[in-house]
């Protein structure tokens, strides 16, 4: 089961990078160009918000799963281990945070404020979020905790 949701979970992180930087790009030119905030505009925010909301519940299943929470209550011995440390705090803490930034790009979409300052809020959000995603994801060849950027279903 574990491996199942492994490959899943390595599955999304591609939507989540993709919709990154298409709302990224798209919040930069609005933001430059002054242009007004369309419909496309949000629909991408949301769909990078959807994803990561799915993201969240997959990591939160793997860390329960693969015994993370365990490993917390170990003491302070996690924080020497550099592989550990990764998995039971740094990936976690975060993509939370990159999911947090997330919401808050698109919450900002909803409120009454001027359009250049809705795109400049979701730029620098999904911004932030992107570079979180992309440094704190076990990209294969990363030391010690890489994986294989597209994980076997089997066991």
């Amino acid at each position: 089961m574990p491996s199942k949701l492994i490959f899943l979970h390595s599955i999304i992180r591609y939507l989540i990078i993709l919709f990154a930087l298409i709302v990224t790009i798209q919040s930069l030119v609005g933001m430059m160009n002054k242009k007004p905030l369309k419909k496309t505009n949000k629909q991408m925010a949301l769909f990078l918000l959807i994803c990561c909301d799915i993201q969240l519940l997959l990591g939160l299943a793997l860390y329960y799963l693969k015994g993370w929470f365990g490993v917390l209550s170990g003491g302070g011995n996690i924080m020497k281990d550099p592989v550990i440390r990764f998995w039971a705090v740094e990936h976690g803490v975060g993509m939370v945070v990159a999911i947090i930034l997330v919401h808050v790009g698109y919450t900002s979409l909803k409120r009454k404020m001027d359009d250049d300052v809705k795109f400049k809020r979701l730029f620098w959000c999904s911004f932030i979020a992107l570079a979180i995603f992309i440094a704190t994801t076990p990209w294969e060849g990363k030391q010690a905790v890489g994986r294989s950027n597209i994980p076997s279903m089997h066991e």
